[in-house]
């Protein structure tokens, strides 16, 4: 069986996404899954959390939107992080897509998923038309947001967005999982938010949450996973009990 795919995204901006794919990728890797981190995001942040950057427009992630089909395996960075591939992001692309089939990246992917177990889409916020190719080459989507209005309404927009593309494009997928993340519910407003997501998306649709943890930042600073910059903080505990629910709802091998 050919590698689980799973997009994380949300259309709103700043709500740890790349936060997301760089960590449960490495706490995957370490688990003995082969992992490849795809950086879809023009800012290149799931990139930078392993330290890597494309060297080439054409050996880059964003190659896969241009006229020509595209051979992705020469665009595959190894990290020091066991398991953990990289598609690195072009961080000059416009997020210009033009009349590109929207399943194209699901074909780049195709020939790929034998040598992987699972397979991240780190999806730009702003970018529709990339987002839906990341759906169309989805298996299951995590969409991370932060606990206060705005990121509810980003939720909200995205899931729209989510049904419109399963229903008008006839894809199948298996699901969609949120994930809280920067909790602190001592806050009033996070709690308030929480409760809204649970009783607007259903409480089996959240994922446990990763906690304030300022070592999360640092690492990104560094350039390598939380695990590898300070594997004694809680928020490693944090993604390791997301590695369990997310293995577990999409049925990672």
């Amino acid at each position: 069986m050919g590698a689980r795919i799973l997009a994380v995204a949300n259309r709103k901006g700043g709500t740890g996404k790349s936060t997301v794919a760089v960590n449960l990728a490495a706490e995957l890797g370490a688990r003995g899954y082969r992992v490849l981190v795809v950086d879809l995001d023009p800012q290149g942040h799931a990139g930078l959390g392993y330290g890597i950057f494309a060297d080439d427009a054409a050996r880059a992630s964003h190659a896969v939107f241009g006229a020509a089909p595209t051979d992705l395996l020469p665009a595959i960075h190894a990290t020091a992080e066991p398991g953990v591939d990289v598609i690195a992001a072009d961080r000059d692309f416009d997020g210009q897509t033009g009349r590109v089939d929207p399943r194209c990246l699901a074909r780049a992917l195709q020939p790929l998923r034998p040598c992987y177990d699972v397979m991240l889409l780190d999806s730009p916020p702003v970018a529709a038309s990339i987002i839906v190719c990341a759906l169309l080459a989805a298996d299951g989507v995590v969409v991370p947001t932060t606990l206060d209005y705005l990121s509810l309404d980003g939720v909200q927009q995205f899931v729209r967005s989510y049904h419109h593309v399963v229903r008008s494009l006839r894809t199948t997928l298996l699901g969609l999982a949120i994930a809280p993340m920067r909790v602190d519910l001592r806050a009033t407003m996070q709690r308030a938010v929480l409760e809204r997501l649970a009783q607007g998306f259903g409480r089996n649709q959240l994922l446990r949450g990763i906690f304030t943890d300022v070592g999360v930042a640092e690492a990104f600073h560094h350039r390598v996973p939380l695990r590898r910059y300070r594997a004694r903080s809680r928020a490693v505990d944090d993604f390791r009990i997301m590695a369990d629910d997310i293995s577990r709802r999409f049925n990672l091998h």
